[in-house]
Parts: C-alpha cells; structure tokens; sequence
C-alpha cells in the first residue's frame, strides 16, 4: 500500500473527530450556526481525505472521484458564509453563494465520464475530469476567488473590531487560511508539474485549516460560554 491511503485515512480520522466533537459542544442560540458551519467544514474535509483512501484501495475510481470533488467543491462556499456569519456581515446572498457548487456538482454528477483518470502516487493523487481546459479554468476562479474574499472578510473584520478577543478570533481564522494556501501555492509554483493534483495538496495541507478551526471554536466558546 502506498503512503497515500494511510495519510489520506489519519487526516479524514483527525477531521471527523474534530467535528463530531464541535457538533458535541454546539449551544443553543447566537453562536449556534457558527458552530454547525464549522463542523460541517471539518466534514467535508475529511470526507475528502475519505474518497483519496478509496481511490487508493477501491476499484470505483469514478464513484470516488465524484464523490471526492463534491466534497471540496463545496468547501470555499462554506468557508465564506463562516466567515460572514462570524464577522456579522450582513451583505451576502447565501443563494448566490452556494449557486457556484451546486451548478458545478450538478456537472460532477451529470456527466458520464466526468472523473477521466485516477493515479495514487506515494504523496498524492491526481484525478483528471473530463472537462474541457476553459470550464477548469473557470472553475479554479471561483474556488480561488472564494478562498480570498473569505481573507479579505476576515482582514477587515481584524481592521475594525474593537474587542481584542473577538480580533484574536478573527486573526486565527486568516492564519488559518493562510497556514494552508500560502504552502500549496509556493510547492505549485516551485513545481510546476504538481498543478494537476492542486486539490489533493490543498486538502492535505488544510489538515492546518482544520486544527485552526477548531482552535477558533475552543475560543468563540472561552469568550461565550453555554
């Protein structure tokens, strides 16, 4: 077996536990739907680690490649209206937001061949769609550009909250952010070739998202408890 599944297994182990565990220490009230978001992130991330440990030991790649897009296809949407939600911004169209996954699944889902090749190497997985160079492209701006506009909510919020606890919160979860894209872009773009399996590095990296996430959580309920 390759180091892939094991990897691919502890971190969706790690993502499931945490979230289960902030599911457990969900209060009723304001903070409610933070903490859902929250684990509902923490979910996703680890059932993608989940479909990359299948697609390493299963023979369904194409089950397992669809199923592990739908995954992190819906994660930057989820992370934006977390950021939202914490911030208490009020200017979003949750609709528009979640329209972006939902059209791009519903291809995922849709398409006959959508999941083209799968290859487990001994760090990554690569899964090729079947879509053409233009719709890839359009899709890698809308995740990329989900991923900033939650930064940019969170720096501003940084900028103008006043509490020094509820600022402290709001610089974990842009370090968060930070701690997983700044290091899969900079091996991307120190090795180029690695750009077809962008999704399995930025997953595996935001093993960091997660344990940040988490840490968010232990102090929004330090600074609100039930």
């Amino acid at each position: 077996m390759c180091f892939t599944p094991q990897i691919s297994f502890i971190i969706f182990a790690i993502e499931w536990i945490l979230g289960f565990i902030v599911l457990w220490k969900t209060p009723k009230g304001k903070y409610r739907g933070i903490y859902i978001l929250s684990a509902l992130i923490l979910f996703c991330l680890g059932a993608y680690q989940f479909s990359q440990f299948m697609l390493c030991i299963s023979l369904d790649a194409n089950f397992w490649g669809r199923f592990g897009f739908l995954a992190y296809n819906i994660l930057p949407a989820l992370g934006l209206h977390f950021a939202y939600s914490l911030t208490n911004r009020k200017n979003l169209s949750i609709y528009l937001v979640y329209s972006f996954p939902i059209f791009f699944g519903l291809i995922a889902v849709l398409s006959k061949d959508f999941v083209a090749r799968v290859e487990c190497s001994t760090i990554y997985i690569i899964v090729d769609h079947s879509w053409s160079v233009m719709w890839g492209n359009i899709y890698g701006l809308y995740y990329a550009f989900f991923i900033v506009l939650t930064a940019l909510v969170f720096l501003d919020a940084i900028k103008t909250e006043k509490n020094k606890q509820q600022k402290k919160i709001f610089k974990v979860g842009l370090i968060g952010i930070l701690a997983f894209t700044v290091p899969t872009f900079i091996l991307v773009m120190i090795f180029p070739a690695l750009n077809i399996a962008f999704p399995s590095i930025l997953c595996e990296f935001a093993v960091l998202f997660a344990i940040f996430l988490f840490y968010m959580i232990g102090l929004i309920e330090k600074s609100h408890p039930r």
